[in-house]
């Protein structure tokens, strides 16, 4: 057994051995055989004592290392120490976690909906790597393909706080489940911390925190002018089925702390032409959630709908949202920016005091050290479909 360095046995190494062994056999005498049968046995329990000694060394570094976080549904949740691969069930929220993380290196599984707000979009030139992302787990409708995912190799799935049945499948596949929920800002931003203690990125979770709160306080500040200023009537519209958007989220507090008077404000799903047509909305937000564009309404090319008599229509106060590294009518890092832009357009002699497009020069080159080009502003702005609008 010259050969043999005392090292961790291998497939060579039993080979060696066995050979060894029936060298050996073949050679014992009555004089010499008992102290070669007693090197025999010894040498097979020192091999098989050191090689497991060996096994129990690899299991314990091959072992995966864990944690625990607590998700914004209070369950205790063991991730991975260093997560690798995450997937996303929440439409928003792949954004989120792009910005926290600074990278789309982590981002393994996507909602379809977030991938049709990066392509032909700003952040499609930011970030070329993003429209990488599978799109092929998750479903529009927010199901789960556990095969997939699993294939995948997620480790991590980010899903609302609703979805119990979905947690309990991605458990039985080893998959970790964390749950969010953004319906208040608080919740919005508990879920961002979340996200960052996921990551191990805490520290830029808490700058994006900071500045809703920032934005918050703005707001607030400005509130004893907006309660006593004429508000106009506003119309928030998601899609041209007449879906209305922001009314199952804190948008519709930003609604009313940029001093709209939202005309929708009780209706949880769609409104109907004819309501419309009573509100007789002074000013329409339209979503990036669909295509749709100011000049479908000035122009009035939707089917079965007529917009003419409509006060914003008539005076060209229909606005297309803007769309950044997602669309900022949704839950987001970008939403205080919406926040700034919206009542500038809704109360613009109250909120005169900050220019929108100095302010989101500053935030792209202080949160992701990048540079906005003209061309940049105007996607984002969505400045082309809103070129008709005062």
């Amino acid at each position: 057994m010259d050969n043999w360095n005392g090292n961790l046995l291998g497939y060579g190494d039993y080979n060696y051995l066995l050979n060894y062994l029936k060298e050996i056999a073949g050679g014992i005498n009555v004089k010499k055989g008992f102290s070669k049968l007693f090197l025999v046995v010894l040498s097979i329990c020192l091999l098989v004592g050191l090689n497991g000694c060996g096994n129990s060394d690899l299991k314990a570094e091959d072992k995966v290392q864990t944690r625990v976080i607590v998700d914004a549904a209070g369950n205790q949740v063991e991730v991975p120490m260093e997560v690798k691969k995450i997937g996303v069930v929440p439409i928003p929220w792949a954004s989120v976690i792009y910005c926290i993380d600074n990278s789309s290196a982590r981002l393994s599984a996507m909602n379809p909906s977030a991938m049709q707000a990066y392509k032909g979009h700003f952040l499609e030139s930011m970030d070329p790597e993003y429209g990488n992302i599978s799109t092929a787990c998750i479903g529009s409708d927010l199901s789960i393909n556990m095969e997939e995912t699993a294939k995948n190799g997620v480790e991590v799935m980010i899903i609302w706080d609703y979805q119990e049945a979905e947690a309990a499948q991605l458990k039985e596949v080893g998959i970790a489940p964390i749950m969010i929920k953004n319906e208040t800002i608080d919740e919005l931003q508990t879920s961002m911390k979340i996200i960052g203690e996921l990551l191990g990125k805490e520290e830029r979770a808490q700058q994006f925190i900071d500045s809703y709160t920032k934005t918050y306080e703005y707001m607030k500040a400005k509130q004893e002018a907006v309660k006593t200023a004429d508000k106009p009537r506003v119309l928030y519209l998601r899609d041209a089925q007449l879906k209305i958007q922001g009314n199952d989220n804190f948008m519709r507090e930003a609604l009313e702390l940029a001093g709209a008077d939202n005309v929708a404000s009780q209706v949880k799903s769609n409104a109907t032409m004819e309501e419309i047509l009573a509100w007789d909305p002074e000013i329409i937000f339209l979503s990036n959630f669909d295509e749709f564009e100011p000049e479908d309404l000035y122009k009035n090319t939707i089917p079965g709908q007529d917009w003419s008599s409509i006060s914003a229509v008539k005076n060209k106060k229909v606005y297309k949202t803007p769309l950044g590294i997602y669309r900022w009518d949704a839950p987001g890092v970008e939403t205080p920016l919406m926040m700034k832009w919206m009542a500038q357009i809704i109360q613009p002699d109250i909120f005169n005091d900050e220019d929108v497009e100095t302010e989101l020069t500053a935030y792209y080159k202080d949160y992701f050290n990048y540079k906005l080009s003209a061309k940049d502003m105007a996607l984002i702005l969505s400045e082309d479909a809103n070129k008709q609008s005062q």
